[in-house]
C-alpha cells in the first residue's frame, strides 16, 4: 500500500486532518539496493459528527485509543442514530459519555446509549447533581413532556484534563449562561465542542431557561472568544471548521447587541 493509498484509507469518509510526516531514507548495502520508507501519520483528531433531528441535540465521537461521546441526543430510540454510532466506534465501545449541560435535548438518549455502547458518563458537577437526581423541571423534561430518569453521572471540574491516549487531550471549560454548569471542551489542536454555549453563523444559546443568565453568558462568550479556537462544533447546527474563531466572536457581537433582553 503507498501513501495516496494510506491517505485514502485512513481519510475516507470520516472528518479527518491529518499530518503527514514523512521520512525517506535509502540505504545500498553492497549488491542490493533497497529503499526503506518511514511513514508516520500524526493524527491530530478524528470527529464523527451526527447530526440533531428536529430539537434534538448534535452528537459528536472523538474516534481515538478510547472513543468519547460528547452528548447524546434527545431520543433514545436508537433507531436513527444507533447505525450511525455503530458504523463510526466499528465494534469499540465508548469510554466515556461526556453532557455538556443537562437540557433534555442533549441527554435524551444518554442511557440506552449507555446499555448499548458503553461508556461512563460525565458532566459538570451542577449538572451531575441535577441529573442524578433525576430533576424533571431544569432539565426541561417537564416542559416538553419527557421523563428524566436519575443516572449516574460524575463529576468535572473546570480546566480538568481529559485524557485521549495517543497524545490527544481535551481541556473541560466552564462556561456558565446557557445553565449555570453548562461546559465546552478543547482539544490540544484547537477543536471546540461548545454545547449550547455558541452556534454557529453567530448563534448563542438561550439564557432565559432555569439557572440561565444573560452575564454569564456574555463572560463565557468573552473568554472562548480570546482562545485559539480553529474549528466549531456546535451543540445544534453544523459545525464550522477552520474558521471557528470567527463564528465565536459574531456571536459575541450579537449578543451583545441584544442585550439581557434581546
Amino acid at each position: 500500500m503507498g501513501l495516496s493509498d494510506v491517505l485514502a484509507w485512513w481519510g475516507a469518509g470520516w472528518r479527518v486532518k491529518v499530518i503527514a510526516i514523512i521520512e525517506y531514507s535509502i540505504c545500498q548495502q553492497e549488491s542490493d539496493k533497497y529503499i526503506i520508507e518511514q511513514m508516520a501519520l500524526c493524527q491530530l483528531m478524528l470527529i464523527h459528527f451526527i447530526e440533531g433531528g428536529g430539537f434534538s441535540g448534535n452528537i459528536y465521537i472523538i474516534d481515538c485509543e478510547k472513543p468519547i461521546m460528547i452528548d447524546t441526543g434527545w431520543d433514545a430510540d436508537l433507531t436513527f442514530t444507533g447505525p450511525q454510532i455503530d458504523k463510526a466506534l466499528e465494534g469499540k465501545k465508548l469510554d466515556k459519555i461526556i453532557l455538556t449541560h443537562r437540557h433534555v435535548d442533549h441527554i435524551g438518549g444518554a442511557l440506552v446509549i449507555q446499555e448499548k455502547f458503553g461508556g461512563t458518563m460525565y458532566a459538570q458537577k451542577m449538572e451531575a447533581e441535577a441529573l442524578r437526581a433525576g430533576d424533571n423541571i431544569s432539565t426541561g423534561g417537564r416542559t416538553f413532556g419527557t421523563k428524566v430518569v436519575p443516572m449516574d453521572v460524575n463529576d468535572l471540574e473546570d480546566n480538568e484534563i481529559i485524557d485521549l491516549e495517543g497524545g490527544q487531550i481535551l481541556k473541560v471549560m466552564v462556561t456558565p449562561g446557557h445553565t449555570i454548569g453548562s461546559i465546552c471542551l478543547l482539544s490540544d489542536d484547537g477543536n471546540l465542542f461548545s454545547g449550547d454555549t455558541v452556534f454557529t453563523q453567530g448563534g448563542v444559546g438561550r439564557w432565559d431557561f432555569p439557572t440561565g443568565d444573560y452575564d454569564m453568558l456574555l463572560e463565557s462568550i468573552e473568554r472562548l472568544a480570546e482562545l485559539s479556537v480553529k474549528s466549531l462544533y456546535p451543540g445544534h447546527g453544523m459545525p464550522a471548521e477552520n474558521i471557528g474563531l470567527e463564528h465565536i466572536r459574531l456571536g459575541l457581537r450579537y449578543l451583545k447587541e441584544m442585550g439581557r433582553h434581546g
